[in-house]
């Protein structure tokens, strides 16, 4: 079983080009690639023209470079080293044809699969003419693709009336940009040496049947330029490491936690000597989680979610309303009902309470540290090139605005630079409370609001696990968005009236709809800085997966749903670890 969550796994090159986990490529490149890019595309938006058919009136390209590093182990042995592609040149062609205001794009063909236009891939030599033909090519076949479209759109169009009349791109002033972090420095041997020390602490714990420690070290080098003059230049660097541990109760449900740092260079990550104490105290967790009860009885009742628990159920709750959507025209009426049930409820909610009063949220990218804990939101100009700003979302616990890419929405006609990827996304989410609360306070309230209801006691969720780990558990934890079924949460207490604690396991959490963070009770006074991938994505895009930062403080919930996991349990093993059977 492969351990390192799916973000860190070998990703289509668009993927995790957005992602950045596997950034990279050489300054000297860049005159010969740009040069063709630019020629290129000048001649594009000046002769590709079909008989009868219309040129486009946009064109951009965009091409992603990446170089990366990895290395694994599991119980102190190397599993994989360097196993990805040490360099690669991927092409994005965005070619747009008709007007601004009704183009190919915002639009679902009866061949779905259809309507994405993949990366193309570059050579690595820095032949001008090889690169032209190229791009040349990608092109020819991406125009090709666009008219079709929009010759299905208009025609899907002719007996219908567009309860959606906003412009399908918007308009921008042209910027150039630059923007470069310091080159990153792979000292392979220093990675694998890290990886076989941490992966060999699970040697002390016979209760952890599986786990592995991955380093990944990489570059990403982004150029872009479009035809209204728009361009930019990024590179970016990333270290990621994770350690990922399994463990199995006696009736056999699964266990699992991990161990997650972030850090722009390698230098920046915490010292050995840390990162073994939180590999210990790794295994300490699923030992103990190993011996504890589960959840007798369904509960419902308040939650108090503390840091990182609190970031993670509003990243994968609250998060995702936050971006603007636009209604697509489809091909198939059938669809019609479906994309209705899709579509963001926020889109109505402008103006509208959706947190409690003393709650605020923003998000902005041009912020690279909060505390002094820095934050991988962060860029000059989003993946259009239009210039980052703060963006304030909710005020008072009003919503004001949403995230908007160059793609109107309804009344949502301007971008808020927050094009990442295949559509709009968060970068940098700070939730901010206007009363906020110490966590001595924050748990008094708990007990208060369980003597209220006449509980016995009230439940302390203090971890929710990631989605991107969730192929290591058991299918039937899937979440379910409509019911508020959100990913299983790892380390829940029972907290009694004289404030003693019980730990149980394998409970899942269920209840915490969107309508929910209206009941808000209480929040935490400092917010818990917290990284996670935000999965972005539009027709006739490929999906991408990006590196958000969110600073979330303690939230008290008034009434959520926690119970035992429902589906098949997988049989422990039949015979004993070897390491331990003696």
């Amino acid at each position: 079983m492969n351990l390192v969550p799916r973000f860190f796994l070998r990703l289509p090159a668009a993927l995790a080009a957005a992602l950045g986990f596997t950034l990279g490529a050489a300054a000297a490149d860049e005159d010969a690639v740009l040069r063709a890019m630019r020629d290129e595309l000048t001649r594009s938006t000046t002769q590709l023209k079909l008989e009868n058919l219309a040129p486009p009136y946009f064109a951009a390209y965009r091409v992603n470079e990446t170089t990366d590093t990895r290395v694994s182990a599991s119980f102190g042995s190397i599993v994989t080293r360097d196993r990805a592609h040490p360099r690669r040149r991927m092409a994005t062609i965005e070619l747009r044809v008709g007007s601004p205001q009704l183009d190919q794009t915002n639009f679902l063909p009866s061949n779905i699969f259809g309507s994405f236009s993949l990366p193309h891939e570059l050579p690595l030599d820095d032949n001008y003419t090889e690169l032209r033909r190229q791009l040349w090519l990608a092109t020819d076949s991406a125009y090709k693709q666009a008219v079709e479209q929009l010759a299905k759109k208009k025609a899907s169009l002719e007996n219908k009336t567009r309860t959606d009349q906003t412009d399908d791109y918007g308009s921008e002033p042209p910027t150039q940009t630059t923007e470069e972090t310091p080159r990153l420095n792979v000292d392979s041997p220093a990675a694998e040496q890290l990886v076989r020390e941490l992966s060999a602490v699970f040697r002390e714990f016979p209760a952890v049947i599986n786990s592995t420690a991955a380093v990944d070290l990489g570059e990403h080098f982004s150029r872009y330029v479009n035809s209204e003059g728009t361009s930019y230049a990024r590179r970016e660097t990333m270290v990621t490491l994770v350690v990922v541990a399994v463990a199995q109760a006696p009736d056999g449900r699964t266990l699992e936690s991990n161990v997650l740092h972030f850090a722009r260079t390698a230098e920046a990550l915490p010292p050995k000597a840390q990162l073994l104490d939180e590999t210990r105290a790794l295994g300490r967790q699923l030992t103990a989680l190993r011996a504890a009860p589960l959840i007798e009885d369904t509960y419902n009742g308040p939650v108090l979610f503390e840091n990182a628990a609190a970031a993670e159920v509003f990243a994968q709750v609250f998060a995702p309303r936050l971006v603007a959507s636009k209604r697509l025209v489809v091909e198939n009426a059938q669809l019609e009902p479906m994309l209705a049930q899709l579509e963001n409820p926020f889109m109505d909610k402008i103006g509208a309470r959706v947190l409690p009063d003393f709650l605020n949220v923003t998000d902005d990218a041009t912020r690279t540290e909060i505390g002094g804990a820095p934050l991988f939101g962060t860029g000059k100009v989003d993946d259009e090139g239009v210039p980052t700003r703060e963006v304030k979302l909710v005020e008072a616990g009003r919503l004001k605005t949403l995230l908007t890419s160059r793609v109107p929405a309804r009344g949502l006609l301007r971008s808020t630079g927050s094009r990442h990827g295949g559509g709009p996304a968060p970068s940098n989410l700070f939730v901010t409370a206007t009363e906020g609360l110490t966590a001595e306070t924050l748990k008094t309230e708990l007990l208060k609001l369980v003597q209220q209801r006449g509980k016995e006691f009230g439940m302390l969720v203090r971890r929710v696990a990631n989605p991107a780990f969730r192929t290591l558990r058991e299918q039937a934890s899937a979440p379910n968005r409509e019911s508020g079924r959100i990913e299983p949460a790892i380390l829940v207490y029972k907290v009694f009236p004289d404030g003693h604690e019980e730990l149980l396991r394998n409970v899942e959490v269920s209840g915490l709809t969107i309508s929910a963070f209206k009941d808000i009770v209480a929040a935490g006074k400092e917010p818990f800085v917290y990284h996670t991938p935000f999965i972005s994505a539009g027709i006739g895009r490929t999906p991408s997966a990006e590196l958000i930062s969110l600073a979330v403080p303690s939230l008290l919930f008034d009434d959520v749903t926690l119970k035992q996991p429902s589906g098949a349990i997988p049989k422990p093993p039949v015979a004993k670890h070897p390491f331990f059977d003696k």
